[in-house]
């Protein structure tokens, strides 16, 4: 029996997520292994690299032409992403692109086919349908704890983002707000178990909260305008026919609504969080008065596990399974959010045009 090689993995883009993607990455040696970095502020990818090990690239070009990388794991700025996994795939590299996949609907589809034409692999957070909370979830479903579903509900409301972020301002831009930057959560939960969204029934995107103020970082103080939507519902349904909804907010805070709810014609299951691995799960049948805490199909991971993406493309690789969150899953997740975005300033309903096929993933 041959020995496995973990996969070689470099780093494009060193700021504040790369860190917990190359601690959660240190549980996995046997499947990832750091193979580098490159930032385009050198200061980060020599930091990175004095700390997780691998060389420090000068260029993104020396890195995707490196003999011994395997695959990219595209951390970069939001409107960056779609370039560089471009450069990736091109070079022969396997990505894993931190979320959105791109910027417009063109450019995803663009690097779908692309990935498909090189034979490799390409996978995009989120990933969070790979937690334990979100198979336990699942797995209700598929036993038919509720029924037959009837309708799914996300709510991601993730508060003053200012207060904790430097660099807020970029993500209350064109190209991310909190419909594309975390609405996508309980999408790539939603959309795992229930397929591709269809239409776009309804939808409001506004700017409630126009000026911010830094909280915290250099610019401490100073105040900057907000570009995109902050806070967006919309009113969706999917491709089988079942209703949905979805809010997300960068400006609404303390919220008792829970991450995922989905109503069934014999009960009913809500997932407190659509992002924690941890995240409660509970269920009612329509029959009973209490809510039941369900067991987690596995032991879950604290929080998040923020390597399990790459390990599921290592798997992929290493034992031909199939990849789960796919740069097609991701592209149907950005259509429906740019569909919502297209339908809240038309006033009309509108047809989410892409699809996809969900993996399904058996943890118990």
């Amino acid at each position: 029996m041959s020995i496995r090689e973990p996969l070689r993995v470099a780093f494009v883009g060193c700021g504040g997520i790369a860190g917990p993607y190359a601690t959660s990455l240190a549980d996995h040696p046997d499947k990832v292994a750091i193979a580098g970095a490159f930032d385009v502020v050198a200061e980060r990818s020599q930091g990175f690299v004095a700390q997780y090990g691998g060389p420090a690239f000068s260029s993104l070009d020396d890195l995707v032409s490196c003999p011994e990388v395997d695959a990219v794991l595209n951390l970069t700025s939001h409107t960056a992403h779609a370039e560089g996994t471009r450069r990736a795939l091109e070079a022969g590299k396997h990505v894993h692109s931190e979320k959105p996949l791109a910027g417009s609907r063109e450019d995803a589809s663009a690097l779908v086919e692309l990935a498909e034409q090189q034979g490799l692999l390409l996978g995009c957070s989120p990933f969070v349908i790979l937690g334990e909370a979100q198979q336990t979830l699942w797995k209700a479903v598929r036993d038919g704890m509720i029924g037959e579903p009837i309708e799914a509900v996300g709510y991601i409301m993730h508060s003053r983002i200012e207060k904790g972020i430097p660099t807020a301002d970029a993500f209350l831009a064109p190209g991310a707000g909190p419909l594309l930057d975390v609405g996508c959560y309980p999408l790539n939960v939603l959309t795992s178990i229930f397929g591709p969204v269809a239409r776009v029934r309804g939808a409001a995107a506004d700017i409630l909260i126009p000026e911010r103020v830094f909280g915290v970082g250099p610019r401490t103080g100073e105040s900057f305008r907000v570009t995109t939507p902050d806070h967006v519902t919309s009113l969706l349904q999917y491709a089988s026919g079942m209703p949905g909804r979805l809010a997300a907010s960068f400006s609404v805070g303390a919220c008792t609504m829970p991450g995922i709810e989905v109503y069934g014609t014999e009960g009913s299951l809500s997932m407190s969080n659509p992002f924690l691995f941890n995240a409660e799960v509970r269920f009612r049948s329509n029959d009973e008065t209490e809510w039941k805490l369900l067991p987690f199909v596995a032991d879950p991971f604290n929080g998040v596990d923020w390597a399990r993406g790459l390990v599921d493309l290592s798997d992929a690789l290493a034992c031909g399974t199939r990849l789960h969150c796919t740069g097609r899953q991701a592209a149907h997740i950005l259509d429906i959010c740019l569909t919502i975005l297209d339908a809240a300033e038309s006033g009309r309903a509108m047809e989410v045009q892409s699809t996809f096929d969900p993996v399904e993933v058996v943890l118990a």
